[in-house]
């Protein structure tokens, strides 16, 4: 064993090339030469293959992509939005109570301490337009989003509530997701995720008679489900509900969306 080893350490010292050539001197030398003396040998076209390989190595580890299944109701935070891909959007507003005493004029509270401004912060995967930096306006151009439509939005720095819907005329296989509530249950079955179906509440401007709408406990947060063409989905991860979601919602959506891109 002891020769067997004394041989391959003796075969590989007899490879392994050695510069023997002392470069302090100004003595002309042949590629030959630096070859047989260990050095490497590149070419004009091989330092662009390198530099193309090296390129797209760097822009594969850089590239954000979208690896969250969002169905699964998880608690997500803004990084790891970031670190997915998504683009994020800030609006200030204001929020309370309005009687005859204090009225709204021009969109402002007449006695501003009966209100509370907040900020809401959405992580979306909708690009900014060109122009003023609002999201894409998703229903008057929906053939610029590719797949689901997917935003999260945080007040004043805490995750209530998100939003997943499908666009018009968009052709994503995920399109026909739930059409049904068994198909909803079955998903999360499925997945081992805990559902429950639970009362639907009194909303204005909803027929529920003909079972559009659903609602679930899924994860232990609650879902809303709309068997439409575009597979709606809303989960609260709050309790307490303000009541105007779907505002902040359709604001964000509008073609006038009052959210502006932060870079």
């Amino acid at each position: 064993m002891k020769k067997i080893i004394l041989l391959l350490l003796l075969s590989f010292l007899s490879c392994a090339k050695k510069d023997r050539i002392n470069h302090y001197l100004p003595k002309p030398v042949t590629p030959k030469e630096l070859m047989h003396n260990g050095f490497y040998r590149y070419n004009y076209k091989m330092k662009i293959i390198l530099l193309l390989l090296i390129s797209l190595l760097l822009f594969n580890s850089c590239q954000k992509i979208d690896r969250i299944n969002h169905y699964t109701n998880e608690l997500v935070t803004q990084k790891e939005l970031a670190d997915n891909g998504f683009y994020k959007y800030s609006m200030t507003g204001l929020e309370g109570i309005v009687n005859e005493k204090h009225t709204l004029k021009d969109g402002d509270p007449v006695v501003p301490s009966k209100f509370t401004k907040f900020i809401m912060v959405v992580y979306t995967n909708i690009a900014p337009t060109n122009n003023d930096k609002r999201p894409i306006p998703v229903f008057k151009d929906s053939n610029a989003i590719k797949g689901k439509i997917i935003t999260y939005f945080f007040k004043n720095d805490i995750l209530e509530f998100k939003s997943i819907i499908s666009p018009i005329d968009n052709n994503n296989q995920q399109k026909g997701l739930f059409k049904t509530k068994k198909d909803i249950e079955q998903y999360y079955k499925e997945l081992k995720i805990p559902i429950k179906e639970i009362p639907l509440e009194k909303l204005r401007n909803h027929n529920d008679i003909i079972g559009l709408r659903s609602r679930f406990i899924i994860n232990n947060y609650e879902s809303y489900f709309y068997l439409s063409d575009r597979n709606e989905m809303t989960t609260y991860y709050i309790k307490d509900k303000k009541g105007n979601e779907d505002m902040l919602v359709w604001d964000f959506y509008n073609e006038n969306s009052p959210y502006k891109y932060v870079e």
